[in-house]
């Protein structure tokens, strides 16, 4: 299948997903649905004053068993949305059936979404298969660097105010002391640590964060992450009813895949604007311990120029040049060393899980929450678009079989006599 770029490009921009016109249920099988109900009412007229000759009867039959064929599935069919010649819902008829099972449906697409589609399991293995590193090289290209640059002074200019009083400590005990590792890692981690909490728990630390998920929240709307998303939905939607003939009618009622796909990265988005986000990140990063993966080698390289350095304001800036050019250096690498693609997706992998564990709900509420904007016209009209065509069949189907069938009782009955 393929996407028009400018026509999802547009769709992202004006949150709009209008029903095509062609799909919708009044088309041409609806028109030929009628044509065949006319016709058998036609045929029964015409053929009505000559039902005691053998042809006569043989039309008569056949047209007013397919006109009672037809009528029964029109009605059939439209009792499905609305209430056929004003007959309310009973024992004895069932009409409005959609629209009074409506919650009934969106718990199921709930279930189905959220259990087998987009299931825990399916979404670990996606996360444990994908590779970082082209998205994370992306993500970097993209990012306001002014903004972050500025931003990342200010945090070491922080960062240089809360070590202060242990930078002094250490001056006064011996700078030599730093040439050994333990002292680094008994003495100054702690304090470092001490000191990264300060700036978490401080307004720089916030804008730092704030400025990241900005940067991600823009991101994950870009055009080739939907068109990424809507590919990967379109082939799990294809499996999930491959495995079973009968999930065809509950997929029937999903959103198109590119609809599908816009409607969970606007939630995600918007999650990672939110205030709540933006405090469970800073609660992540003071639960990081600076002695431990790649935090521990990052303080062991800075923790001679912290201490030698960071007391003027020219090694703030020197030091912001040095940190901003290692992670460049980093994330470009990426595409080059297979070693640290690897080490690195296992980092971004050890993060995303207990996320996704955490997280795996809000897929469900997600899809919920969308539904639940379907008002009952709407719902109807969203399924009179994706099944009208077979819908008003069943129609054709009926007139055509109750004209056979009348047919054949006329005859059999002809030659029984």
């Amino acid at each position: 299948m393929t996407l028009n770029i400018d026509k999802v490009k547009k769709m992202i921009n004006n949150d709009q997903f209008p029903i095509p016109k062609e799909k919708r249920a009044h088309g041409g099988t609806y028109r030929k649905a009628n044509i065949a109900l006319g016709l058998s009412a036609l045929g029964l007229a015409a053929a009505y004053p000559f039902q005691s000759a053998f042809w006569g009867g043989l039309v008569t039959s056949g047209c007013s068993a397919a006109l009672v064929g037809g009528l029964a599935d029109w009605f059939a069919v439209n009792a499905l949305f609305r209430r056929p010649l004003g007959v309310p819902a009973g024992k004895v008829f069932r009409t409005e059936i959609i629209p009074r099972n409506r919650e009934r449906i969106f718990l199921a697409l709930r279930s189905m979404v959220e259990n087998e589609l987009l299931s825990h399991e399916v979404l670990k293995t996606k996360v444990e298969t994908y590779d970082f590193a082209a998205p994370a090289t992306a993500i970097w290209k993209a990012l306001d660097r002014d903004s972050l640059q500025d931003i990342l002074t200010r945090c070491l200019q922080q960062l240089q105010e809360n070590l202060g009083d242990s930078v002094q400590e250490l001056h006064q005990e011996s700078l030599a002391l730093l040439e050994q590792t333990s002292i680094r890692e008994e003495q100054f981690i702690p304090w470092a640590e001490k000191a990264f909490h300060n700036l978490l728990a401080g307004q720089e630390g916030k804008k730092a964060v704030a400025a990241l998920l900005d940067n991600l929240s823009h991101w994950v709307q870009e055009t080739e992450i939907h068109l990424w998303l809507t590919r990967w939905l379109e082939k799990s939607i294809e499996r999930y009813i491959s495995q079973s003939s009968s999930r065809k009618f509950l997929a029937m009622f999903l959103p198109d895949p590119s609809q599908l796909a816009h409607s969970l990265q606007k939630q995600l988005a918007d999650y990672l604007l939110e205030d709540q986000t933006a405090a469970e990140v800073l609660e992540w990063l003071k639960k990081v311990h600076l002695a431990s993966t790649m935090y521990s080698k990052l303080a062991e390289t800075l923790t001679a120029d912290l201490i030698q350095k960071l007391h003027t304001p020219e090694s703030v800036l020197a030091l912001k040049k040095q940190l901003w050019r290692s992670l460049d250096e980093g994330v470009l690498s990426l595409n080059e060393s297979p070693e640290k693609r690897h080490g690195f997706n296992q980092h971004v992998q050890s993060l995303l899980l207990p996320f996704l564990d955490n997280k795996h709900e809000k897929i469900g509420e997600i899809v919920h929450e969308g539904l639940e904007k379907y008002s009952n016209e709407m719902l109807v009209e969203l399924i009179e678009s994706k099944a009208g065509d077979d819908l008003q069949m069943i129609r054709i189907n009926g007139s055509v079989v109750g004209g056979v069938a009348g047919i054949a009782i006329y005859l059999a009955s002809q030659l029984l006599v």
